[in-house]
C-alpha cells in the first residue's frame, strides 16, 4: 500500500502540475548556528512573521475553493472554518454533493440521496486542525501543548519538529525551517493512521501566507488538493452548519 501511496502521489503531481510549487520547499544551504532558533518560543515566532505576524493573529475565517486529484479521479469542492473550528467540506462526487460539517452543536455528513449521519468525533477533530491552520495550537491555545522533538530529513532538507498534543494518543508534528520559521508540513497521527500533509505554492492572501498546494500521503487515502481561490475573514453564515431535517 505504501508503494501505491507514492505512485498515486506521483500522478498527482503530474495532474496538478504542482512540482514548480513545491519548489519553495526544496533543497537550501545548511543554516548556521547563529541562524537557526534556539528555542521554542523563537522558532515559533519565525513562524507566526513568516505566516504574517499581525494579520495571522487577526485572522478569523478561512473560505477556499480548490480541485481535488486522487486516483478515484478528479472533484471540485470547497472549505469553510473559522478560528473556533466551526468547518464544512464539500466534494463534488457521482450524483451530487458529499457534505461534512462539524460544530460545537453538532457534527453530520451526508451523501446524494442519503439522509445525515451524525459523527460525533468530527468537531473535536476539525477544532484541532484549525487550531494549526490558525497558528494557535504552536502557543499553546485550545488545550494543546507545543515542544521541539528533534528534527526530520523531508523534501531534501533538515526541519524542526514541533509536537503539539492534546492529552491523549494523537500526535500533531509541525516541521518548521529552523532559519525562516517557514512550515514545510505536517505529520499526524490520529486514531493510529499515520498521514503527511505536504504544502506549497505560499502565497500571500490579506496580509496572511496561505498554501494553495497540499499533498496527502497516506496510504488509505492519497490525495492532492490544487486551491484556486481563498477568501479570507469573511463572515460565514450559520446556515453553512445547519443539519438539514429528514
Amino acid at each position: 500500500m505504501r508503494c501505491f501511496a507514492r505512485a498515486a502521489l506521483a500522478i498527482l503531481l503530474a495532474n496538478l502540475a504542482a512540482a514548480p510549487a513545491l519548489a519553495q520547499i526544496a533543497a537550501e544551504p545548511p543554516p548556521s548556528a547563529a541562524e537557526q532558533a534556539r528555542t521554542l518560543r523563537d522558532l515559533v515566532a519565525r513562524y507566526r512573521d513568516w505566516r504574517g505576524g499581525y494579520a495571522l493573529e487577526s485572522l478569523q475565517t478561512i473560505h477556499e475553493r480548490f480541485t481535488q486529484e486522487s486516483p478515484a479521479g478528479r472533484q471540485s469542492g470547497a472549505l469553510w472554518v473559522d478560528r473556533d473550528g466551526r468547518t464544512r467540506r464539500e466534494l463534488s462526487v457521482d450524483g451530487g454533493r458529499q457534505v461534512e460539517v462539524a460544530s460545537p452543536d453538532g457534527a453530520w455528513r451526508s451523501a446524494p440521496g442519503a439522509a445525515p449521519a451524525d459523527d460525533p468525533a468530527a468537531f473535536e477533530r476539525d477544532r484541532r486542525l484549525a487550531l494549526l491552520m490558525f497558528g494557535d495550537a504552536l502557543v499553546g491555545r485550545g488545550g494543546a501543548s507545543a515542544a521541539r522533538a528533534g528534527t526530520a530529513d523531508l523534501e531534501d532538507q533538515t526541519w524542526t519538529v514541533v509536537r503539539i498534543s492534546f492529552g491523549d494518543a494523537d500526535v500533531y508534528d509541525a516541521l518548521l525551517d529552523p532559519r525562516t520559521g517557514g512550515l514545510c508540513c505536517y505529520q499526524i497521527t490520529e486514531a493510529g493512521v499515520k498521514r503527511t500533509q505536504l504544502l506549497g505554492d505560499w502565497r500571500l492572501v490579506d496580509g496572511v501566507r496561505m498554501p494553495f498546494v497540499e499533498l496527502i500521503q497516506s496510504a488509505a487515502d492519497p490525495h492532492g488538493v490544487r486551491v484556486s481561490t481563498i477568501e479570507l475573514n469573511t463572515p460565514l453564515d450559520p446556515a453553512l452548519f445547519a443539519k438539514p431535517a429528514g
